[in-house]
């Protein structure tokens, strides 16, 4: 996914989490990717919340890792073969990949994840089998709205219907006032929904998302 946790294509900067990343930033970043107006565009490991792989410098493939290693590690990172079970080669092949499995993908494997309900494989089916029916996130308008660091939020319409999306991309709680009208905290997503608004204003936890009906 993203940075060196969620999302992992992204082998260059800081991590967005940090080195040990909560579960709960996976479920956020899919949510928050497959809310924006456009196609989505899922890259593999990010519906298992993959860490980016730590790869030896004697396995290293990509040109540009090998000659700026240790200051840039390359892409490989990211590029790692899919973990389908725990076992040695992570059901991805009975030959040797082009890169090696990472220790850490094998506990989050397909056959781990799909075993467990609250795994973020799970979230990311219950997400995606939600947004399928709201027409104003996939197919609407988005208007984003002026907030300050760390929450991002914007309103999608379309089909009839609005719903404001709302993320704090941070470790910290944050207050979000809600823009003015109607709206009424949406469920079914298989997120956690915050704290009821109160006076026009509700608090997110670290890594929260709120969606909501009305306007």
């Amino acid at each position: 996914m993203l940075g060196g946790v969620q999302p992992r294509r992204a082998p260059r900067g800081d991590p967005l989490g940090g080195a040990d990343p909560s579960p709960q930033l996976a479920r956020l970043l899919v949510a928050m990717v497959c809310s924006l107006r456009g196609s989505v565009c899922i890259y593999q490991g990010e519906e298992l919340g993959l860490p980016e792989a730590e790869v030896p410098f004697e396995a290293l493939q990509d040109p540009y890792g090998i000659t700026f290693w240790p200051n840039f590690k390359g892409r490989d990172g990211c590029r790692t073969p899919m973990p389908w079970s725990g076992a040695a080669d992570a059901g991805f092949s009975s030959g040797k990949p082009w890169l090696p499995v990472a220790d850490a993908h094998r506990a989050l494997s397909v056959a781990r994840q799909d075993a467990d309900p609250d795994s973020v494989l799970n979230a990311f089916r219950a997400f995606m089998a939600w947004r399928r029916t709201q027409p104003a996130l996939v197919g609407g308008s988005i208007a984003f709205l002026d907030t300050a660091e760390p929450v991002l939020a914007f309103v999608r319409e379309g089909g009839g219907q609005k719903v404001l999306a709302v993320f704090n991309l941070s470790t910290a709680p944050a207050d979000f006032v809600l823009p003015a009208g109607d709206w009424r905290t949406a469920h079914g997503h298989g997120l956690p929904a915050p704290a009821s608004p109160e006076g026009g204003t509700t608090r997110l936890p670290a890594w929260g998302v709120l969606f909501a009906h009305g306007g």
